[in-house]
């Protein structure tokens, strides 16, 4: 599945987590009924062996990894869906991120998935660069994104740096996926103009997600700007119905965007002495809905 609009990608964050409880099937559903790209999602492996879409590490202060899957559900308000039930409802749908939460089901993850998607409709994302290696050697060909936070990179120099996306490479990853502030917009940043994350992931080629944009000014700038990739969030009816504005109207980076949000209206940038740069494209203007 290709797309010929050179705008960013729209994954629902855990689905489209603020219709519906995150990482449940009506979360899911919604997402899709929205007009997502994509769905992001969370597996983890509970005691007796069974993948399920579950986003902490524990519940109710009990690891997953010694809950058995009847007693994870036991303790939780909403029913965790098996990664199977996920895959058979999406399959043929929409596009998956499967995020792997830690090593050692690696191989799991990916004979489940690969039986009822095709390969471009499937991009794996961690935090565990051990992840994303284990995965490409499985599967050499498979899509991996490495994903990065504030806390990862602990200076300002190694933000701008080059420091993701040598992590990226050593571990083998296609993409990178960063949390907002390490890529903020050009207007709020106090960086020269050509430096950032944005600027090198462009000067590169190497694609760069973002996660999770959910202000509807953020949302416009960022998916006005030809160089991200994609960008998830928690509001994906709103990214669809915006992607689809400045396509109509012609919107794309340069466009005049107001400075400010209105009275009431949430803005989730942060101030430009704790962000990091920005982000940047795919290597092709027509795409398929998980980057090449």
């Amino acid at each position: 599945m290709t797309r010929s609009s050179s705008l960013p990608l729209v994954i629902a964050h855990r689905g489209a987590s603020r219709d519906a409880p995150e990482n449940t099937p009506a979360a899911f559903e919604a997402a899709i009924a929205l007009g997502a790209d994509a769905v992001e999602l969370d597996v983890r492996r509970t005691a007796d062996g069974v993948l399920v879409v579950h986003h902490n590490a524990s519940r109710r202060g009990v690891p997953l990894a010694m809950l058995t899957y009847s007693g994870l559900v036991r303790l939780s308000r909403h029913e965790p869906p098996r990664f199977d039930t996920v895959l058979d409802l999406c399959a043929g749908r929409i596009a998956l991120d499967i995020e792997v939460k830690e090593p050692g089901y690696e191989a799991e993850v990916i004979e489940a998935a690969s039986r009822r998607f095709p390969r471009e409709r499937l991009l794996y994302t961690s935090f565990e660069e051990p992840v994303i290696a284990a995965i490409k050697h499985l599967d050499p060909d498979a899509r991996c994104g490495l994903l990065l936070g504030p806390g990862r990179l602990r200076s300002r120099t190694e933000r701008y740096g080059t420091l993701p996306f040598d992590l990226a490479e050593r571990c083998g990853a296609d993409l990178l996926a960063v949390h907002q502030w390490l890529a903020p917009l050009r207007r709020r940043s106090r960086r020269a103009p050509g430096t950032g994350l944005l600027a090198e992931s462009q000067a590169r080629g190497f694609p760069l997600m973002v996660w999770t944009v959910d202000g509807p000014q953020r949302l416009r700038a960022y998916l006005a700007d030809g160089r991200v990739a994609g960008i998830i969030t928690d509001l994906p009816g709103l990214a669809v119905e915006t992607r689809r504005e400045l396509i109509s109207g012609g919107g794309r980076e340069g466009t005049k965007t107001r400075r400010g949000p209105e009275r009431g209206e949430h803005d989730d940038s942060m101030p430009a002495h704790v962000t990091g740069p920005t982000r940047p494209p795919l290597h092709d203007r027509v795409r398929p809905v998980i980057p090449r």
